[in-house]
């Protein structure tokens, strides 16, 4: 059973950035661990305290679920909240 976590720390991402210009997450470090993507589920746009972030919902390789938001005015990441298998971070 996965537990929702509500994270909002910053992340370092690697992406791939297609022929249209989108950006897609490939993998990003969290806590000192590397999440590698194996889907990309949901995108969607939001404003959140005045600023428009892409969200990117993402299942791992060891099939934990993640919510990464992208400000693309900085082209920083955050991780918002994951649902783990494991609840140990």
């Amino acid at each position: 059973m996965n537990r929702e976590v509500l994270v909002n720390e910053p992340v370092n991402a690697l992406v791939r950035v297609m022929s249209n210009g989108d950006m897609r997450p490939t993998s990003f470090l969290w806590r000192d661990k590397t999440r590698y993507v194996s889907e990309i589920g949901r995108q969607w746009e939001e404003r959140i305290a005045g600023k428009n972030v892409r969200c990117y919902l993402i299942r791992s390789v060891d099939e934990n679920t993640f919510e990464l938001h992208l400000d693309p005015a900085t082209n920083g990441w955050t991780l918002h909240r994951a649902w783990l298998r494991d609840l140990i971070v």
